[in-house]
């Protein structure tokens, strides 16, 4: 029984608030989890309730609070390593990327996930992200694949080689901004196209 005197039930917005905020050691403010999960805030705000009731997550500040999981209930590790993997991979992936301070920019396409590594993010951030996807790998054989690598050797990649350069411009962006070299490339073929 919970501290509310009833049993937590964890809907699906529910555990992706668990995997996104397992990513952001800082926590996250309630806009910021309606975008990285892409569920309304007012679906969002209803999960956290009973999150924060059942102490899993727990709440600071007023203006504009931060939610953040709780780092000593019993339930944490696991509830963590279960959102990771009961949805779709590619749904867990998402949520990963766009909740991770260690990527800067992603995108999906038809052939998986590209990721931007920020150039010098917390090494806890970097160590969560791998772990969780590498999470995803073992336990769902035929995950989407995460190209992952810094994003000054991103930009610098989609400048000299075409095929990356075609994929990342293709490439539908999840976070951030994509390379430099992508965006420019369009710029230009969109002035000699006119």
């Amino acid at each position: 029984m919970s501290p509310a005197g009833r049993r937590l039930t964890l809907s699906p917005i529910g555990f992706d608030i668990i995997l996104a905020l397992s990513q952001a050691s800082g926590g996250l403010r309630l806009a910021e989890l309606s975008q990285i999960i892409g569920s309304p805030v007012s679906s969002v705000q209803t999960s956290l309730r009973v999150l924060i009731a059942n102490e899993l997550v727990r709440k600071e500040g007023t203006d504009a609070p931060r939610y953040l999981l709780s780092p000593d209930h019993p339930a944490r590790a696991a509830l963590v390593v279960t959102a990771t993997v009961i949805a779709d991979a590619a749904r867990s992936i998402g949520v990963i990327l766009r909740a991770n301070p260690a990527v800067s920019w992603a995108g999906v396409d038809a052939d998986g996930f590209l990721a931007a590594l920020a150039h010098d993010p917390p090494a806890v951030a970097r160590e969560t992200l791998e772990r969780h996807l590498d999470m995803i790998d073992e336990s769902r054989p035929g995950s989407p694949s995460v190209l992952r690598m810094p994003a000054d050797e991103l930009d610098r990649l989609t400048r000299v080689e075409l095929e990356l350069r075609s994929r990342v411009r293709r490439s539908l962006t999840i976070k951030g901004q994509p390379p430099v070299a992508a965006r420019a490339a369009g710029r230009d073929e969109g002035r000699q196209a006119g």
